[in-house]
């Protein structure tokens, strides 16, 4: 160029079609890495999820050889229930911790039932109360003399309780009372049958309940109970 004269300016075409052209092939490749970083947050979040999942189910099997739980606190009424009832004579069931299953068997030779009873419990710890009672009666079904029938039967009737299914959870308890009316549970079936009956408006028959516990078992938690609820129908002990 002569002096005092500005340079040619550079041809448009061939520069401006290799940056399209690289600008193209960059937004594909960030299009691909977005689609992977998506495609892996996607993994991450199955990945984390399953580790929850496995983590609650070792909880349970962790909390499963746990001792049975002291009987159901007389003073709190159950979810739902109207506390005013209690001026009116109806005095609402207690709220029932959740019953825990007995210690497994020792180690090489577990209960022929033991997976089917832990699973049963489980599912009623974690209120798939159909499951749990679907799995407790199979439990019954095919080990009637395992050591936990009881506590199967006990289950059986605390899962209809639950349910507000009274009559359910009175026959379950009777059931239990004519199969192991000397077992560990008898005092908590006669007790927990009272409170089905109170929920029934039958109080009569829930006192006998109540002075059964009293008199068989004067020294059990079951005994506290039953005495509480006998104060609170205005009733003594005999």
């Amino acid at each position: 160029a002569q002096a005092g004269q500005p340079p040619a300016a550079p041809t448009p075409g061939e520069p401006v079609a290799e940056l399209r052209a690289r600008l193209e092939t960059v937004a594909g490749e960030v299009q691909v890495l977005r689609t992977r970083a998506e495609e892996s947050e996607q993994r991450l979040a199955a990945l984390t999820n399953e580790l929850r999942a496995t983590r609650e189910s070792l909880d349970t099997i962790a909390r499963a050889p746990a001792a049975r739980p002291a009987p159901p606190s007389p003073g709190v009424p159950a979810p739902g229930m109207d506390p005013g009832s209690l001026a009116a004579g109806v005095i609402p069931a207690a709220a029932s911790p959740a019953p825990q299953p007995p210690p497994p068997a020792a180690p090489g030779a577990p209960s022929a039932g033991t997976d089917l009873y832990r699973q049963a419990y489980s599912d009623y710890a974690r209120g798939n109360l159909d499951q749990a009672l679907s799995s407790l009666e199979e439990f019954l079904r095919l080990h009637a003399a395992d050591d936990r029938a009881d506590d199967a039967r006990y289950l059986i009737g605390e899962v209809y309780f639950s349910q507000q299914k009274y009559p359910e959870a009175v026959g379950a308890y009777d059931r239990l009372l004519k199969d192991h009316a000397d077992g560990e549970r008898a005092a908590s079936a006669h007790l927990k049958k009272g409170l089905a009956l109170l929920e029934m408006n039958r109080t009569a028959d829930a006192v006998i309940q109540f002075q059964h516990v009293v008199t068989a078992y004067p020294k059990s938690e079951e005994a506290r109970a039953a005495r509480e609820r006998l104060r609170a129908l205005g009733l003594r002990e005999r």
